[in-house]
């Protein structure tokens, strides 16, 4: 619960604060409007077989999210930041906070999509910027601010 109040901070940070510097289209605050995981054979739905939320700030060149999921009876937190990189469609974020050690450090490669109010993530993507069809997950985010 700690953490979880200390990302809200964070995040209620970020969305106060204006760059200077060039902005990007994803600038300001999102909310997971749906998602779709495939793993294998196996297909989870946000919010169908998973429920709860998150939420997304871009600000500059920084990103963080918050947000609880709860799947049958278990719920997980979610959470984590750092930086960014887009270049047309092809997005990377460096990682370097995260709810989960995995993924602490890392840069995960994402094709990104903005249509008006609608932003749409397909990840993770090979260094040739491919999905693999057996594991990824799309994620629709809409605008909130």
């Amino acid at each position: 619960m700690k953490t979880f109040v200390v990302a809200c901070i964070f995040i209620s940070l970020l969305t106060g604060c204006s760059s200077a510097d060039k902005k990007s289209p994803m600038e300001g605050a999102w909310k997971l409007a749906h998602e779709i995981i495939v793993s294998g054979d196996k297909i989870d739905e946000f919010p169908v077989t998973i429920t709860g939320g998150e939420i997304k700030v871009w600000s500059g060149s920084t990103f963080v999210f918050v947000g609880r999921f709860k799947q049958d009876s278990v719920y997980s937190d979610s959470f984590g930041g750092g930086t960014f990189k887009l270049d047309g469609n092809k997005y990377e974020e460096e990682v370097l906070y995260h709810g989960s050690d995995d993924y602490r450090g890392k840069k995960v490669k994402i094709l990104l999509e903005i249509r008006n109010d609608t932003l749409i993530q397909t990840y993770p993507v090979d260094d040739n910027w491919q999905v693999n069809p057996e594991v990824y997950s799309v994620e629709k985010w809409v605008r909130i601010d």
